[in-house]
């Protein structure tokens, strides 16, 4: 289906309107706190909490509130349908949050670094390959059993489960991946900003996206007898 009659199929759908109207103020709320990022470049509002890469900030605390609402409508979910595997989606969200509050990966990568004897390559500190070792046993926790789900799970749950799964690569690509080049790429604080603001804003869009993706899983199916999976 072309994206031009794929975008009219959804307008025409009156029940797609929350949706759409909770999509847009997710990523309106985005664009606000990426734009007040670029403030202080110019001598406007240095206040940090605004900053897309403060410990504590106000946009974090946005992007706390948006995982929460994930957890709680996946339960939610997985209590209707009487599907644990949506359950275990929202062990994975709950994983992310305490991640992101608590610095999990990172205090626990300085330690592996440290115990393992990793040494600086490639532009990476030591800690940050015991990051990379952290992120990816906790991975393989949280998804083998997710891929156990999916195997024996039912069409619809396999449906949301690939859509989700391809919004995760998205994360880990700015959480990850635009990560590394932050701290790799040493090119003045021009780079790092961008970069920075890039990793943090890549990851906002993303979660909205994910937010909304799990809204309309619940709100397709919040009145339905048997749960069918949100098509888009």
């Amino acid at each position: 289906m072309k994206i031009g009659a794929l975008i009219e199929s959804w307008r025409s759908n009156p029940s797609n309107s929350p949706i759409t109207a909770f999509l847009l103020l997710l990523l309106g709320i985005d664009f606000v706190f990426f734009f007040l990022h670029f403030l202080p470049l110019f001598g406007v509002l240095n206040d940090p909490l605004f900053s897309l890469e403060e410990d504590g900030g106000y946009p974090e605390r946005y992007q706390y509130a948006k995982i929460f609402s994930i957890i709680v409508l996946l339960i939610m979910v997985s209590a209707k349908a009487k599907v644990i595997g949506y359950g275990a989606w929202a062990v994975l969200f709950l994983y992310l949050l305490l991640d992101d509050a608590l610095s999990i990966h990172e205090l626990l990568g300085h330690q592996v670094a440290t115990s393992m004897d990793f040494l600086p390559a490639f532009g990476l500190r030591a800690r940050d390959f015991g990051e990379l070792v952290v992120t990816g046993i906790a991975a393989t926790l949280l998804l083998a059993p997710l891929a156990v789900f999916y195997l024996c799970g039912t069409s619809s749950f396999r449906t949301v489960s690939r859509y989700l799964f391809l919004l995760l690569v998205a994360l880990a690509f700015f959480g990850i991946f635009v990560d590394m080049l932050h701290v790799a790429i040493q090119q003045g604080w021009k780079v790092s900003f961008l970069l920075g603001a890039l990793e943090d804003g890549g990851e906002m869009i993303v979660m909205s996206m994910m937010a909304a993706y799990v809204f309309l899983l619940y709100w397709r199916n919040r009145n339905a007898g048997s749960l069918s999976q949100p098509t888009i």
